[in-house]
């Protein structure tokens, strides 16, 4: 386990630890009344004071004027959404400090379109919907994918000349297609009490195996190639997870849960991955119920097939680790695999 410890420490020295520097997670969050967006860019740029200039000089080249507006119809020119994407790619470049994200200071553009340059955020938002209940937290989990694909071009982590780009782009699809078929999933699950943050589940497994290869991009990239030609159950992946890293996907998936307060109990749900049936008790049963239906979605993702499929054929007899869920598979759920 002392090899795992050294790796949970780079994790958080070299992943989770500048994460939560960049203060994105102040604009995670989008409140659903325009005065209160207004307010709440108005108050981060208050924290971030180094952008108002550039800021303005972005407006100004945009729309010409000979009298400076107050900050807040700067902010509704350029619209809140804009703003928002233009602010948080600034302050993860604070920290990460690569070319791709720099802005330049004398005309406040960024190298590229904002909404291009967080892809994986903005893409998760308009799959599940900018109206949805869900947009927050989707636009939080591709977030993450964001700070990894930029932080894989820094000197933060050590990856030598081994570009991620194709490999973070993969998890990413997969984490959308899965995210989209638990969200479906968890609408049929009764009780569910923790069913907002359900699709987000299956982003956290891709980004901890993703936190995982840059941390160890030696041994890990091949890992991960030859565990995936095996059909093995979860909870083997992560037996054999150990015994190669000293950890597994669920811990490191629960501490990177945790770097964003806005996942509430996904953290906890996460260190319960791959094995949710056990110690199951009825005080928990929110955090098993919330890692099960994540489980759920993924095992279905990976292993079904588009093919004919008898109605009402319990969970339980296809995937005999999740029989606790009591959770009944109709066709038409099953047919959700094909996402």
């Amino acid at each position: 386990m002392s090899g795992g410890l050294i790796l949970l420490e780079d994790l958080f020295k070299q992943i989770v630890g500048p994460f939560a520097a960049t203060q994105v997670s102040l604009l995670i969050s989008e409140p659903d009344n325009i005065e209160d967006r207004v307010h709440l860019l108005e108050k981060t740029f208050n924290t971030f004071p180094q952008f108002i200039t550039p800021f303005r000089s972005l407006i100004k080249s945009l729309n010409t004027q000979e009298v400076e507006v107050p900050l807040e119809e700067n902010i509704r020119f350029y619209t809140t959404k804009h703003t928002r994407i233009w602010l948080i790619v600034n302050m993860l470049n604070q920290i990460l400090d690569v070319k791709e994200l720099r802005l330049d200071d004398k005309t406040g553009r960024l190298p590229g379109k904002p909404s291009d340059l967080l892809k994986y955020a903005t893409q998760s938002q308009y799959t599940f919907g900018e109206d949805s209940r869900y947009k927050d937290l989707v636009f939080a989990a591709g977030l993450l994918f964001d700070f990894l694909f930029y932080l894989q071009k820094t000197n933060l982590v050590n990856v030598g000349q081994t570009k991620f780009d194709e490999p973070i782009e993969q998890c990413f699809q997969k984490s959308l297609e899965q995210g989209t078929l638990t969200m479906k999933l968890a609408r049929n699950k009764a009780k569910l009490t923790h069913e907002k943050v359900a699709p987000v589940v299956p982003y956290m497994r891709q980004l901890s195996q993703l936190a995982l290869t840059l941390l160890r991009p030696s041994v890990a990239p091949e890992f991960y190639k030859t565990l995936f030609k095996g059909k093995y159950t979860e909870s083997y992946r992560l037996h054999l997870e150990m015994q190669t890293f000293g950890v597994h996907t669920g811990m490191i998936a629960s501490y990177l849960a945790q770097s964003i307060p806005q996942f509430g109990g996904l953290g906890a749900a996460m260190s319960v991955w791959g094995f949710p049936y056990l110690d199951y008790t009825e005080e928990q049963h929110e955090i098993h119920d919330l890692s099960g239906m994540g489980l759920l979605g993924v095992t279905l993702h990976e292993r079904i097939r588009p093919v004919t499929v008898p109605n009402q054929t319990r969970a339980g007899s296809i995937i005999p680790e999740l029989n606790y869920l009591d959770f009944t598979i109709t066709k038409e759920a099953k047919g959700e695999a094909k996402v």
